[in-house]
């Protein structure tokens, strides 16, 4: 496979007021690993990247899921599983150059 760095997409992601291109090499994996291989490339590059806490500074856990802004402004979760299935990116018809957002949700002890 001679074009193996062309494979995939690339994603723009926004996490707080930070934005950075991403290539997601299969948009058809599960949101669950897309969601921990953007997070492990934050962990690989916190400065170019964002840091993305397992923890806050009360000690209460920090889930981080995949989300896009909808028609009127509003944040929307694109959902791991819908009816027991595993959704992708490509079940949700990103596509090349489109925006998402990393939603961060504190789980309370």
């Amino acid at each position: 496979m001679e074009n193996q760095e062309k494979q995939g997409m690339k994603v723009i992601f926004s996490y707080e007021n930070k934005s950075c291109v991403i290539r997601i090499l299969n948009p058809k994996e599960n949101i669950k690993f897309t969601l921990e291989k953007v997070r492990e490339e934050a962990r690989n590059m916190p400065d170019k990247l964002w840091v993305l806490p397992e923890m806050d500074n009360g000690g209460n856990r920090i889930k981080y899921y995949l989300g896009r802004m909808s028609e009127d402004g509003k944040s929307e979760i694109l959902k791991e599983k819908n009816n027991g299935e595993e959704q992708s990116l490509f079940d949700y018809g990103v596509k090349e150059g489109d925006k998402l957002i990393i939603i961060k949700r504190v789980i309370a002890g």
